[in-house]
């Protein structure tokens, strides 16, 4: 899979799999953005750098570890990866697809860990400066997370650290619009976003990567057509 292809695949994951933030995420966003001084808004990148910092740094350990199988199983071990790999997109396009109130079931399910990390992130409130946001972000980033964690099983199993981080990269920058804003921005960020036609749409094509990752040289070699080699040239 190529970065560009995993670029894609980690946005949409983020921008349109983000909508569960609410219920998981969103009690931490609100209470770090509003210790933010009034004349100094724009800390609240720290939040988001430190986050996504926290992110990439799990996915790089996961892609290393991914990495080890195929100096030990040269002949197959590649395939099997690809594969894997391109039912876990397929996977997260399932996931998008899903109508919100199954989505948000995920952040419920985890919101009773994030108010108990509240207190812990209060002790480093208020907020004074970048490296203080930056050092509540790297924390927020820590938290479990079960799309951050399909994120980086794809991470282990791209075993490509450039690959690794565009994606990565992407989905915590796709993350970032529903949790930069709180209260009204969000709920309707949050309603633009679940569009059922929109949504269908990333879910489409992210499931195309998958199957295109997962069966594209088979495919290629099957339907000899210059659109099919084009399309698994794509993220091959």
């Amino acid at each position: 899979m190529n970065p560009e292809a995993a670029l894609l695949a980690g946005f949409l994951a983020g921008l349109f799999g983000s909508t569960h933030c609410l219920g998981m995420c969103g009690g931490i966003a609100g209470m770090l953005h509003a210790q933010l001084p009034g004349d100094k808004p724009w800390l609240a990148a720290g939040f988001h750098v430190g986050r996504i910092a926290s992110y990439l740094l799990i996915a790089l350990i996961a892609t290393g570890i991914g990495m080890l199988p195929a100096t030990l199983l040269p002949e197959y071990t590649v395939v099997v990866m690809r594969v894997a790999l391109g039912l876990m997109l397929v996977m997260m396009a399932v996931y998008i697809a899903l109508p919100g109130r199954f989505r948000d079931l995920a952040g419920q399910a985890a919101a009773p860990l994030t108010r108990r990390m509240i207190p812990v992130l209060a002790h480093f409130l208020p907020v004074k400066s970048f490296d203080n946001a930056l050092g509540l972000g790297l924390l927020w980033g820590l938290l479990p997370c079960g799309l951050l964690y399909t994120v980086v099983a794809s991470a282990v199993l791209l075993a490509d650290p450039l690959a690794t981080t565009a994606m990565v990269l992407a989905f915590g920058l796709g993350t970032v619009p529903l949790l930069l804003g709180t209260g009204l921005a969000a709920l309707k960020f949050r309603s633009a976003v679940n569009r059922k036609g929109l949504r269908g749409l990333a879910a489409a094509l992210l499931a195309l990567t998958g199957i295109l990752v997962a069966f594209g040289p088979w495919l290629a070699h099957l339907i000899d057509h210059p659109w099919m080699h084009f399309l698994a040239d794509c993220v091959s």
